[in-house]
């Protein structure tokens, strides 16, 4: 007997997907709507997603993602996807069993099975859950009653919140109060459209059934998320994970499946919109096969009574989480200052220092003097979780950062936002004289023109940035704060934990060196002059 995986293919990976889509093909259906009831045909796109979902160690054949996340545009039948996994996590072949002659893994059923499917609503089930409730309970029984025979607790699949599995197993639909007790022993579970978790209570939830997924070691136990594009600065549970995943700091255990429009969002240009929309649908949007018609769902993004603005549009149909009209700066003018440079040693430039103790970020920004180019010296900034639990920046390694950058590089000013940092910044001033100046950004007029400067150069595409990962999450995070005629910035609420310090610290060193222009600062040999900071 062959023991251990033998590829058949290019591109053949050790999964039990190949199993599992074969048994859900088989035995399941489309769930409530237009197709209620016909057979499954799933496209590429989505078979190659449940074949990485299933992907097994060939080593041990356990699961090689604890956490699976499906991110795609409104309309993209997540929830039936989600809903048939759910079916084939009570019923079908979704553990490893062993091999076959052939060197492929072979699946078996869950013992006793626990699968709750998360609402975001007391008073809904959740489609997830009506999608699995309907196969389960009522078209399963009468078309494959050798699978599902023995299922129970489904009258109506509109009206159920519980399917009961023959050898006490079960499928529940779970709301916040119930799932946030700890206890539970799930299996599987959905949490279904984690974009909508921004309240605590739904943070809490999700929390507690991840933490249950933990007790059951032989079952394997997995999640499957599924989200479309969050709302910038919510702290939903699917901005969190996409977040990380984009800074590259997910946990490798966590699978990500996004698609997002590329490109300019432009929602009037109608060519480069449908374009957009056909490529971030797929086979949704095939002219023969697709149920989802382009030209309809244009129209949608366009009437305000459907999208109140092109960021809400984006993120419902084109799957890109852009930030609302209240948004400092659009996303895409961020991107599209973009440019992979490395400065050189030796450069003549500005720095703009934006510093905390603790919760916030501290951030060191350079400013080459010649063109404006914007780049991280350092930023530090809270760990997440407990290893953020009293945790403080390290003021000595901050310190020898700001000191090695006069050693790298020829710095003309910097400027320095003293609070909580005025004695360090005291002796910086001692070590390196005029070219360290303090500037309070607490001082509404001065930080206006800063931001206003800042703004002014990437929007008409005079500044442009290094792409650190980190400052693209702060811009993102930054929205509007009028003052008094001034414009200032804020986050999305004072107690949020997103952070901001990065623009803050550009608009300063940007400031810097126009502040240091004006005083007669020039590339060729001259005697420089120096101007404090209004």
């Amino acid at each position: 007997m062959t023991v251990g995986f033998v590829p058949l293919f290019d591109g053949h990976v050790c999964s039990l997907g190949y199993e599992v889509l074969d048994w859900i093909h088989a035995f399941c259906c489309h769930g409530p709507g237009d197709v209620q009831g016909e057979p499954l045909d799933y496209d590429d796109e989505i078979r190659e997603f449940i074949i990485d979902c299933y992907r097994i160690n060939p080593n041990t054949g356990r699961r090689i993602f604890r956490e699976a996340i499906f991110s795609r545009p409104k309309g993209r039948a997540k929830s039936e996807i989600a809903g048939m996994v759910v079916v084939a996590e009570a019923l079908g072949p979704v553990r490893f069993d062993g091999w076959d002659a052939n060197g492929q893994p072979v699946g078996k059923p869950v013992r006793s099975p626990l699968i709750k499917c998360l609402a975001t609503e007391e008073s809904q089930a959740g489609n997830t859950f009506e999608n699995a409730a309907f196969v389960l309970g009522e078209w399963g029984p009468d078309e494959h009653p050798e699978i599902f025979g023995g299922t129970s607790g489904v009258r109506k699949y509109q009206s159920a919140s519980a399917v009961y599995i023959p050898g006490g197993g079960e499928v529940r639909a779970s709301t916040s109060g119930s799932a946030s007790k700890d206890g539970g022993k799930e299996t599987f579970v959905v949490p279904d459209e984690s974009h909508l978790y921004v309240l605590p209570e739904l943070r809490s939830m999700y929390a507690t059934v991840m933490r249950n997924l933990g007790k059951r070691k032989l079952a394997d136990p997995w999640a499957l998320q599924t989200t479309t594009a969050y709302r910038p600065g919510e702290e939903s549970i699917a901005e969190q994970k996409l977040t990380a995943w984009r800074k590259g700091t997910l946990d490798p255990s966590t699978y990500v499946n996004h698609r997002e429009a590329r490109g300019k969002i432009d929602i009037k240009d109608r060519d480069r919109t449908l374009k957009q929309l056909r490529d971030v649908y797929g086979a949704a949007m095939d002219p023969d096969t697709g149920w989802m018609e382009p030209e309809r769902v244009y129209q949608d993004m366009l009437d305000p009574t459907v999208c109140r603005d092109e960021a809400e549009a984006a993120r419902y149909y084109l799957n890109r989480p852009m930030s609302g009209a209240d948004a400092w700066i659009a996303k895409r003018i961020h991107e599209r200052q973009t440019r992979a440079e490395v400065v050189a040693r030796g450069t003549a430039i500005a720095i703009g220092f934006d510093g905390s103790l603790n919760n916030d970020s501290t951030v060191v920004r350079g400013c080459r003097m010649s063109d404006g180019f914007l780049f991280k010296i350092g930023v530090w900034e809270k760990p997440e979780g407990p290893a953020g639990e009293g945790w403080q920046v390290p003021r000595g390694e901050v310190l020898e950062t700001i000191r090695q950058a006069h050693k790298d590089f020829d710095v003309i000013r910097g400027y320095y936002d003293p609070h909580e940092w005025r004695s360090d910044i005291d002796t910086l001033a001692e070590e390196f004289g005029d070219r360290v100046v303090q500037f309070a950004t607490s001082r509404y007029k001065p930080m206006s023109e800063a931001l206003d400067l800042l703004h002014t150069g990437l929007t008409t595409g005079e500044i442009w940035h290094d792409a650190d990962p980190i400052a693209a999450e702060h811009y993102g995070n930054i929205f509007k704060a009028p003052r008094g005629g001034m414009m200032l910035v804020r986050k999305e609420n004072p107690n949020s934990p997103r952070k901001i310090d990065s623009v803050v610290g550009d608009a300063i060193a940007l400031t810097a060196r126009r502040d240091a222009i004006l005083d007669g600062w020039s590339a060729e040999p001259k005697e420089n002059y120096f101007r404090l900071p209004r």
